[in-house]
């Protein structure tokens, strides 16, 4: 009954459902939780925490492809134990580290979902929910991005009155941008800076974009092989 009740659910895991639970994930630990002010009492523990959560349901994602799914489990390993690592001993190297393999493991989070994303097969409500959560990666792992260079360089950002200590308190910031709506409190001074948000408007941009015609094409390939395969003649038996 166990064994039924495992295969159950990994094959449940390996279908399009977990891009419908880890869209569901990123949402909570994202937006919502933050915004009912869960993180107030320890904002790092939170988001670290919220982190590494969110690199083992989205490397689970990849069990599939056993190599895909090794590769993306050992960068997501890397980066939580760095990430925990710097709690005894936060020197500068070491959180430059932090910051570095968190945003390649959200990079490789993003290829996995976009992997089972744009497979073969019909597109489906998941596949759809699968592609925002890759878009929301996106905005993380700029975030991630825009946290590098302000520890780099101190003076690529005009910070005053903003806390830009974590990570965490890049993301609005990094969505502002990836929607080019824009964001008050934190202004780019280095040309770096402004290469970031420039490449992250555009990104997001072109992301819809590629990826609206990308559905389509894959829907009306789908739907076209259906209905040729529908209007081939059986032979009578």
């Amino acid at each position: 009954m166990r064994a039924k009740t495992r295969d159950l659910l990994t094959l449940r895991w390996q279908s399009e459902a977990s891009l419908s639970l880890f869209l569901f994930l990123l949402v909570v630990v994202g937006f919502v939780l933050p915004s009912v002010g869960f993180e107030k009492s320890n904002l790092p523990l939170y988001a670290d925490i919220a982190f590494s959560v969110v690199l083992v349901v989205g490397a689970a994602i990849a069990w599939e492809d056993r190599k895909l799914f090794v590769v993306t489990s050992l960068v997501s390993i890397v980066a939580i134990v760095v990430r925990w690592a710097t709690w005894g001993r936060p020197t500068n190297p070491l959180i430059l580290w932090r910051v570095s393999t968190g945003l390649a493991a959200i990079l490789m989070i993003a290829a996995v979902l976009l992997w089972k994303v744009f497979r073969s097969g019909p597109v489906t409500v998941m596949r759809v929910q699968g592609a925002i959560a890759a878009y929301l990666c996106l905005g993380f792992g700029w975030a991630h991005a825009y946290h590098l260079a302000a520890l780099l360089d101190p003076g690529a950002f005009n910070t005053a009155g903003s806390d830009v200590s974590t990570v965490s308190s890049w993301v609005n910031y990094s969505f502002g941008m990836l929607t080019t709506v824009g964001y008050q409190g934190i202004l780019p001074v280095h040309p770096v800076a402004h290469t970031l948000g420039s490449g992250e408007a555009v990104t997001g941009q072109l992301y819809l974009a590629v990826l609206v015609a990308r559905l389509v094409s894959m829907q009306v390939s789908t739907t076209r092989k259906g209905t040729d395969e529908s209007s081939i003649p059986r032979s009578s038996a």
